[in-house]
């Protein structure tokens, strides 16, 4: 039985952890609904509580939770736990949590580093990945690299560069046992993304890797330009991208966060349409 088929998946479809509020039970629950692993991105225990409980009510199939490393506290970690996959980002690898844990890397050695502190599986992240990026190398070949590096059939998941069904076929072809998106699902009816954000989005045809919006996380991130980052220069600003729920000012004012991927992404769809489309 492979990892996806262990994870209760029908499909090797998963949905990337956006965080700041982008991808909550509304998406995850969709994405899980439809086959693939839903990914819920919010901070704070009560907020995971929340989120997990009101997905739990739209399916009873496998969830993720999502949490950035330098952030999260021993409390969202419980709150996680109740998840069938925890998935960390951006920290020193280190087992937190009894049940499914997936670390994302950006290297070989970070993902020697989490194999050997015992993560079920890795999230390998290429430079083309929208959203904060740990990769500097294009997704396909870091998989190879870190497939090379690690025991044979040891769980690998690819993120970066994945918008159509070919890209999820080339990602198991290169030994992935399923693929990860992001930008997809972000143009998704379901996801909490501002719709002026939304827009922008398809409007789009080119991103660009910053840390102009580093404040409090100083780390790159790939983005559609936007009026901020044509003024760039000055103090870094904040990372929060504009939510529906949200102030609209930043749509301009922070980060449209996005893959390479967004320049052949042309409408919105809903998620489950998404799952089929890509499931090989």
């Amino acid at each position: 039985m492979n990892f996806v088929e262990q994870l209760g998946l029908e499909t090797p479809i998963v949905q990337a952890g956006m965080g700041g509020g982008l991808s909550r039970h509304e998406l995850a629950a969709s994405v899980s609904e439809a086959g693939g692993l839903g990914t819920i991105a919010v901070n704070g225990a009560d907020s995971i509580k929340r989120e997990l409980r009101a997905a739990r009510e739209l399916t009873g199939r496998p969830l993720a939770v999502n949490l950035l490393l330098p952030f999260a506290s021993s409390d969202w970690f419980e709150a996680a736990a109740e998840a069938d996959a925890v998935v960390t980002f951006w920290g020193r690898p280190k087992r937190r949590t009894p049940g499914v844990w997936i670390h994302q890397c950006g290297s070989v050695a970070e993902a020697r580093s989490a194999h050997a502190a015992g993560a079920d599986a890795l999230i390998v992240q290429g430079v083309e990945a929208g959203g904060h990026v740990r990769g500097r190398t294009p997704a396909i070949e870091l998989l190879e690299r870190v497939r090379s590096a690690l025991p044979r059939g040891y769980p690998l998941l690819l993120a970066g560069g994945v918008a159509e069904r070919a890209d999820v076929e080339r990602a198991l072809q290169a030994g992935a046992s399923a693929a990860v998106a992001g930008t997809s699902f972000l143009l998704s009816a379901e996801s909490r993304a501002h719709p002026e954000y939304k827009r922008r989005l398809l409007d789009a045809d080119e991103t660009i890797l910053t840390e102009l919006f580093g404040l409090g996380w100083p780390a790159p991130h790939r983005v559609v330009p936007n009026a901020a980052t044509e003024r760039g220069g000055g103090e870094p600003l904040s990372p929060l991208a504009a939510t529906d729920d949200g102030p609209a000012e930043l749509v301009d004012d922070g980060p449209l966060y996005a893959g390479k991927t967004v320049a052949r992404i042309n409408q919105l769809r809903a998620a489950a349409e998404i799952v089929g489309d890509l499931t090989p």
